[in-house]
């Protein structure tokens, strides 16, 4: 009898001991969530990716929209546009929560009046959050808020930099070859206009700095307009910002 309630606890004991074995052999130890800081390189077609080291990771798997990467650095370029990207520690079947990088652009709708008088009073420009807003120059704080303004200066309506004061930072713009929905990255610099004659239901670039050169830099930020409607002096666009400073993706 004694033997058999010793081969009894045995063999529980050794179960126990194996189902412990197998828990770890699977990687079950807690993986921390990366924390990522994303900055626009590569005169902003790139988005690079640098996280802080996580112990006990193995690898960093990286999905932007449906491209998954896996690496083994604590840095990562990503090259196709993506509205959201995610970034796990890996250490075999174990991931960690997601970090995760947002590459929306906002869209927003304004409707303005071109200026016919010669004054460039009337035009829009991008709050802090990236939303478009009518603003005038005769009315604060419209004035520090404008970043292109319409005229029929001409012949036709046209779109201009406000390079008018200090505090705006609409800088150039561009005709887009694509559709608004298909339009996914701004050009490159080089080729952007001080002012272009608009027209209904094209697509246009536009670049925000408080660098009027056709340098780029980290500071530019990058959005898309397209002209709704014009009915005599008044234009209706819809706009898309990329609050991204820097980037070109202009993905919604």
């Amino acid at each position: 009898m004694m033997n058999k309630m010793l081969i009894g606890v045995i063999a529980i004991a050794v179960a126990l001991i194996g189902t412990g074995c197998e828990s770890t052999t699977n990687g079950s130890a807690d993986l921390d969530q990366p924390f990522v800081t994303p900055v626009a390189a590569i005169d902003g077609g790139t988005l690079r990716l640098s996280w802080n080291a996580i112990d006990g990771a193995a690898s960093y798997e990286i999905t932007a929209g449906d491209s998954v990467y896996t690496t083994t650095a604590d840095s990562f370029d990503i090259t196709v546009p993506a509205t959201t990207i995610e970034v796990r520690a890996v250490k075999g079947s174990s991931k960690s929560d997601p970090a995760m990088v947002s590459c929306k652009v906002l869209e927003s709708t304004v409707e303005f009046f071109a200026d016919l008088d010669g004054t460039h009073a009337n035009g829009f420009g991008f709050d802090d959050d990236g939303k478009v807003t009518a603003c005038t120059l005769s009315q604060y704080p419209g004035q520090y808020m404008m970043d292109f303004y319409g005229d029929s200066a001409g012949g036709g309506i046209r779109l201009n930099r406000a390079v008018v004061t200090q505090s705006a930072f609409g800088n150039a713009l561009k005709a887009a070859a694509a559709s608004y929905d298909d339009a996914t990255m701004a050009d490159p610099l080089g080729t952007y206009s001080a002012d272009l004659v608009v027209m209904v239901d094209s697509t246009y670039y536009l670049r925000l700095s408080a660098d009027t050169t056709n340098t780029w830099g980290e500071g530019d930020n990058f959005a898309k307009v397209r002209v709704d409607s014009i009915v005599g002096a008044k234009i209706s666009l819809t706009t898309a910002y990329q609050k991204v400073a820097g980037l070109r993706w202009l993905m919604k």
